[in-house]
């Protein structure tokens, strides 16, 4: 994975998933080495050998998503499946499990769905299909950024846009209100002066007659 598109979210999400995955297994086998050195020596160094791959994988993918870091990954992660599934089908040298609760350990089934999800997101990394999937994502991912980034800004560009044409008819509107305005406010106090004068005089005659 190259380094333009391992510093973006997509990619970086999917090499920080490979590293930590990948590390969990390692982890699990060392925690379990103890228990099968003392089943079978060769399966204790096997385990050990688990958690030293993975460590090394884990590196390799987190420390720029290297190819080899996954190809690594899927060594340790596919040949750790393999041995659990014969393990417990034929069994293996000093090591034949009769109870058939070995099948469901928690550790092992742990173990199991780390290693497949470890390997399905190799596919996305190392795949010319799975890394334009990958693109694919980032894409959409910077599209809603940028729509999400610009939508404030085009909001008010649009605003000002509307109002720039609106301009020319608001001013002939105010044109044509204003003085229409004037003259009914001027008409409005001529009549009530009028009137008062009216009412003023209306009495006068009044006391005359």
């Amino acid at each position: 994975m190259d380094v333009g598109m391992s510093e973006r979210l997509a990619p970086k999400v999917l090499t920080w998933a490979g590293a930590y995955i990948i590390s969990f297994v390692g982890l699990i086998h060392l925690i379990e080495s103890d228990e099968h050195f003392e089943v079978a020596s060769y399966l204790g160094w096997l385990f050990l050998a688990n958690f030293a791959g993975a460590a090394v994988a884990a590196v390799g993918i987190y420390w720029g998503g290297h190819r080899w870091g996954w190809l690594l990954g899927d060594a340790v992660a596919g040949g750790a499946f393999v041995l659990y599934v014969v393990s417990r089908v034929i069994g293996l040298p000093g090591f034949h499990p009769e109870d058939v609760w070995e099948w469901v350990r928690i550790d092992g089934l742990l173990s199991l769905g780390l290693e497949s999800l470890f390997m399905m997101l190799s596919l996305l990394a190392i795949t010319p299909q799975g890394r334009a999937l990958v693109r694919m994502e980032q894409e959409r991912i910077e599209e809603e950024q940028t729509v999400s980034g610009e939508t404030p800004g085009r909001i008010e560009q649009e605003m000002l846009e509307i109002r720039r044409r609106m301009a020319p008819d608001l001013s002939d509107l105010r044109e044509h209100i204003e003085p229409q305005a004037i003259r009914e406010q001027a008409k409005r106090s001529l009549q009530e002066r009028l009137r008062g004068i009216f009412n003023g005089v209306k009495p006068t005659r009044r006391r005359q007659a």
